[in-house]
């Protein structure tokens, strides 16, 4: 009973590294699982005149555990660390998540410590090396001081989180995340409010979310609105995107619209690729991916991504 329970709340705690993870040790209500990824990828940047390069884009190891401390609650910890270089520079390895928390079986989770904000759930495009736009306010998406809430009943999921002076060199940085989402047979619409306060300036968004899937196609589209930090940053984004899966092969394309206030021209923006699976854990694949934007030209990534 008690493994059953604690299998659910690591489960839904780390949703992202789940199927990817490996149990080493299960026994008398402790769970302790290990995971990692390594991903290379080669590519040419959108901006005219840049460098061909081969480069780490990811790379990363962890340890999950789960402690049942009855039958409604376990005690949960994560830590891990990447590695990531995006200028071809000497790779650094950084600490990446640690944090600690709660996890209460019909109530949700809470965790606290280094580690995502809701913000890093956003987007819709399955991407590889360029991706689309979503305008949204926020400080970053994770951080070493981060309190997070998250609660998934499979028809509806709720998250909040709380960032605090992610900035070192000031007291006043904070930002506040949050999600609601709904599930309605094959759709899901999801709504995020995102707040950051830097010293004595605000920045406020909404966005929303939508995705359909049915068999082996996914569509998604999305819509956003920027309050920035001064007038000249406040924008409205639109974006759809689309996956389609034959056999082993995922072919994926996304667009979006960031319409700039006071800007005379929109950006657009674009990308498409395809994915071959060999399996769960391996996949190789290649994008393209461009805007219009001035001095900008067509380019293109290609890489292998390998999860343990």
């Amino acid at each position: 009973m008690k493994k059953t329970i604690l299998a659910t709340m690591l489960t839904s705690l780390f949703a992202a590294t789940a199927a990817h993870s490996a149990t080493v040790y299960e026994a008398d209500g402790v769970t302790l699982d290990l995971f990692g990824d390594v991903e290379i990828q080669a590519n040419k940047a959108t901006e005219d005149n840049s460098a061909k390069m081969i480069h780490l884009d990811d790379a990363d190891f962890g340890v999950q555990a789960g402690y049942v401390l009855s039958d409604s609650l376990s005690a949960i910890a994560k830590i891990s660390v990447t590695g990531e270089d995006e200028t071809g520079s000497t790779n650094n390895i950084d600490l990446d998540e640690a944090f600690v928390g709660l996890s209460f079986t019909q109530f949700g989770t809470v965790t606290i410590g280094q580690q995502y904000t809701i913000a890093d759930d956003i987007g819709i495009a399955n991407d590889y090396a360029f991706g689309i736009n979503s305008g949204y306010a926020g400080v970053a998406t994770d951080g070493k001081q981060v309190v997070k809430y998250v609660v998934d009943n499979g028809n509806y999921y709720f998250g909040v989180s709380y960032l605090l002076n992610e900035n070192a060199a000031s007291d006043d940085v904070e930002s506040i995340d949050a999600r609601l989402g709904v599930r309605i047979d094959a759709l899901d619409l999801t709504a995020y409010l995102g707040k950051a306060d830097d010293a004595d300036q605000s920045a406020t968004s909404v966005l929303l979310e939508a995705r359909y899937s049915m068999d082996d196609l996914e569509l998604a589209a999305s819509v956003s609105s920027l309050d920035g930090y001064t007038s000249a940053e406040d924008s409205t984004a639109f974006g759809l995107a689309a996956a389609y899966t034959v056999d082993k092969v995922t072919y994926s394309g996304g667009y979006s619209l960031l319409d700039v206030d006071g800007d005379d021209d929109k950006l657009n923006t674009y990308f498409v690729n395809a994915a071959y699976a060999f399996n769960s854990n391996v996949t190789v694949y290649g994008e393209l991916g461009g805007d219009d934007s001035d001095d900008s030209e067509l380019g293109y990534g290609v890489g292998m991504a390998v999860t343990f």
